[in-house]
């Protein structure tokens, strides 16, 4: 018999938050056949006969503990294209039978100890985590799932603000090289809304991805000025010393599978052992570095097959910092305006398309602060030029003024929808954050970024206040 080399499966994506950008990422997957589980804060119940409702939140204990996933009903997701309705049909396309499992398993002893399908499920790893979750949501949702999640697991944030990573790394207690995930930043400017289980593609945009690498490393790898550069160079740096999560892998370690248990293992009776205990760690140090660098590329060549479809490009970690931070001080400038004088983006400009006083205001002082901080020291004066000066902000958020005249900030949105929490300070907050640890000698902290730490009050106390009945 001829020995036919096997094709590599596409690694499996866990995406936390299927809301709009979440369900939007799930259906290119589907459409490139990239293997995807939604995680969902309740899962839908399983079906008759296995379990009699009490009540909508609490079912009795399974009569027939021989049931699978396949007794769950299936979930559907429907994408409409509304980007360029001249050429696209807005007829929704179907995707049945969606993959998915709880956030918030319930830790049933019966369940655990004859289920091994749902033990199994429970503990195994995740390799590749795209999180799409509210900044304000994500440390909660991360903790749902910290015990499945692996030194050599891959988190892809896309999300607003910045300062997120550095939460869930101290709030999950990662302290050490050894014991962090890999992280990849996003940034996308697609628009998409989603209302049951329909998602509206609204704006064509874009999407920029890289691998996370500390703002001290970034002046010794930034050699390229602001010119996108290929995933080979990005997992080959010229200096392998400066990225240890991303030096190439060997060969032959990589044909090895992922190291967990058996999967008989998880057929034995529930204990109380924690779960972090379910799985067999790597036996050095150089196989949980390829381990790390092998799952980093799978999901950067994974993203990259979605290039066309989303405008989607892989950058050298410091060109998506300066992208970052320029997304950053438009966030702080607008959203906080817009949303205290619950106006639409293009109230925000006058007859003559120039920005509102107040997000000139603020735009001079945000600028002011990056001047300052660590981050824009560590980027190249290419990046600084072309993205960070006040003339390239300024003209940064006038077009995105211009552009979205009709939207809603993300904020204001959050308000109106009688939300209690909203994600100033991951953008204002940040930037003031900045601002105190990057303050001049004899400074106060309490005198640092005095305008952004005004509207960030403000925009708390609206938030706080109650609201009307038509609000």
């Amino acid at each position: 018999m001829t020995n036919v080399p096997l094709r590599p499966m596409n690694p499996r994506f866990h995406i936390l938050g299927p809301g709009g950008i979440g369900s939007l990422f799930a259906f290119y997957f589907y459409q490139n056949h990239i293997p995807f589980t939604f995680f969902q804060r309740r899962a839908p119940p399983p079906a008759a006969p296995y379990y009699d409702k009490i009540d909508k939140d609490s079912y009795t204990t399974a009569k027939n503990t021989d049931h699978t996933r396949q007794n769950y009903p299936p979930t559907t997701l429907k994408y409409m294209n509304l980007t360029s309705l001249e050429t696209t049909s807005v007829e929704p396309q179907v995707i049945d039978g969606l993959d998915w499992e709880p956030l918030y398993p319930i830790i049933d002893k019966e369940l655990f100890r004859h289920d091994p399908v749902y033990n199994e499920l429970s503990r195994s790893p995740i390799h590749q985590l795209l999180v799409t979750t509210k900044t304000y949501q994500t440390v909660e949702a991360i903790s749902k799932i910290r015990h499945r999640l692996r030194p050599w697991t891959t988190i892809v944030l896309m999300q607003n603000g910045m300062g997120v990573r550095e939460e869930i790394c101290e709030s999950m207690g990662w302290t050490t090289e050894e014991e962090t995930p890999n992280f990849v930043q996003g940034i996308i400017s697609h628009g998409a809304q989603k209302t049951g289980d329909t998602i509206v593609h609204t704006g064509t945009g874009h999407v920029w991805l890289a691998p996370v690498v500390e703002s001290s490393q970034l002046s010794s790898i930034s050699q390229t000025g602001s010119t996108p550069v290929p995933i080979s160079r990005i997992l080959k740096p010229s200096d392998t010393s400066l990225l240890p999560k991303l030096v190439m892998p060997k060969k032959e370690i990589l044909t090895a599978p992922y190291p967990y248990r058996s999967p008989a293992s998880f057929i034995a009776p529930y204990t109380n052992a924690p779960f972090s205990s379910f799985y067999t760690a790597p036996s050095s140090v150089q196989e949980l570095q390829d381990l790390r660098t092998r799952s980093l590329y799978e999901t950067l060549s994974t993203f990259q097959e979605l290039s066309a479809a989303l405008n989607l490009r892989l950058l050298m970690p410091d060109h998506l910092l300066a992208l970052q931070l320029s997304k950053l001080v438009v966030n702080a400038c607008v959203n906080p305006v817009a949303t205290l004088l619950e106006a639409t983006n293009g109230a925000l400009l006058d007859s003559s398309d120039n920005a509102h006083p107040a997000v000139k205001d603020l735009l001079k002082e945000s600028h002011s602060i990056l001047r300052h901080s660590l981050e824009y020291r560590a980027l190249n004066e290419n990046l600084r030029q072309e993205f960070l000066t006040l003339e390239a902000l300024t003209s940064t958020t006038e077009g995105i003024l211009r552009a979205t005249r009709q939207n809603r900030c993300s904020t204001l949105q959050d308000y109106l929808k009688g939300s209690r929490q909203c994600e100033i300070e991951y953008m204002n907050g940040y930037l003031i954050k900045m601002a105190e640890r990057d303050r001049a000698p004899g400074e106060s902290a309490e005198s640092a970024a005095p305008l952004n730490r005004m509207v960030t009050e403000k925009i708390k106390e609206k938030f706080a206040a109650p609201r009307k009945a038509s609000e």
